[in-house]
């Protein structure tokens, strides 16, 4: 009969702006156990404090040993030192520059420890069991709060020079001299986000309220903030305003992804994130968009389609991630 330690595991970490994600991942991509809570905006140490109560939160909760686990993975939405994973900066992390997570992590619980630019930890766990399984070139496009990503290319993580790569949210998709666009962290964003992402599908929605009355957005409106989330319920009902939302929001999206395209050739386009998995019903129109704008042959022959693991890839990608970079580093050592 097989017992928990018979098996080995991963220590996952998702952190993201507004909630972070734990779980216990076995070799195969088997969530054992997972939490999820509120992302704590008080300083790193406090961050720090509350991954480390997860994690040990859930090895309480599945009686396994830190001896029974090979390491810790991290997906964060940081810039990362090259050959540290130091952290150098979390824009949407509240203080969080400078900081030695993975040296916390280390510490604590003994075991070595894998840090990931959280699109490429996505894109990992596409690949290594949702909709990028059967690709060795594509790029994940994360449309949520943000626009991110992540790609594979000829069967490797691509991470650039900095580890950003993938950042597409910047894309400049306009001729006009835009002004800086700010969030509430005080941070500069990108064109394409703004104009994409799930608050500018928001806000275009708000500016146009007055012109459509009789809108189910416009009645949502008299008593709460409508999100990105009610423009693409009332679509689905036909609502005009809606529709005419995300007209506007298939345009951009086409548009950034046909300069993906024509830069990469990938095999394959995948939306993840809060807005990109809710897309299923757009796909036709994005890709007459894609075929529109991208290099004819490129766009002719990508696929776009949707995240297989939704809010999970992230959590996968960072349990892979150091799957992969501990396994080659014990083989290093082996040789």
């Amino acid at each position: 009969m097989e017992t928990k330690t018979d098996r080995e595991y991963i220590l996952a970490v998702d952190i993201g702006g507004t909630k972070t994600a734990t779980a216990i991942i076995d070799v195969h991509g088997q969530i054992c156990a997972r939490r999820k809570q509120p992302t704590c905006q008080s300083g790193p140490d406090d961050g720090i404090a509350q991954i480390i109560i997860m994690l040990e939160d859930l090895l309480c909760e599945t009686q396994l040993s830190k001896g029974a686990c090979l390491g810790t993975g991290v997906g964060i939405p940081a810039v990362l030192e090259h050959d540290t994973d130091f952290v150098i900066w979390g824009p949407n992390l509240r203080g969080w520059r400078g900081v030695n997570l993975r040296g916390a992590l280390e510490d604590h619980f003994d075991l070595p420890v894998v840090i990931e630019y959280d699109g490429h930890a996505a894109a990992l766990g596409e690949w290594w069991l949702g909709a990028g399984k059967n690709y060795q070139t594509f790029v994940e496009v994360i449309i949520g709060t943000g626009i991110g990503g992540g790609m594979i290319v000829d069967g490797h993580l691509f991470r650039g020079k900095n580890r950003l790569a993938g950042a597409a949210g910047w894309f400049v998709l306009t001729e006009d001299n835009q002004p800086s666009y700010v969030d509430d962290f005080g941070n500069h964003l990108g064109y394409w986000e703004t104009k994409a992402a799930g608050p500018g599908i928001a806000d275009k929605a708000r500016s146009l309220i007055d012109q459509y009355p009789d809108s189910a957005l416009a009645r949502i409106h008299q008593s709460e903030r409508i999100e990105a989330r009610h423009v693409f319920s009332t679509a689905n009902k036909g609502d005009p305003l809606a529709e005419r939302v995300l007209n506007e929001f298939v345009i951009f999206v086409g548009r950034g992804i046909a300069n993906i395209v024509s830069l990469i050739n990938p095999e394959a386009i995948i939306l993840g994130g809060g807005v990109g998995t809710h897309c299923d019903f757009l796909l036709s129109k994005i890709k007459e968009e894609i075929s529109r704008w991208a290099q004819p042959v490129s766009g002719g022959s990508v696929n776009l389609v949707i995240s297989s693991l939704g809010s999970e890839a992230g959590l996968l990608g960072a349990a892979y991630g150091a799957l992969l970079r501990i396994n080659f580093s014990q083989r290093k050592e082996n040789v």
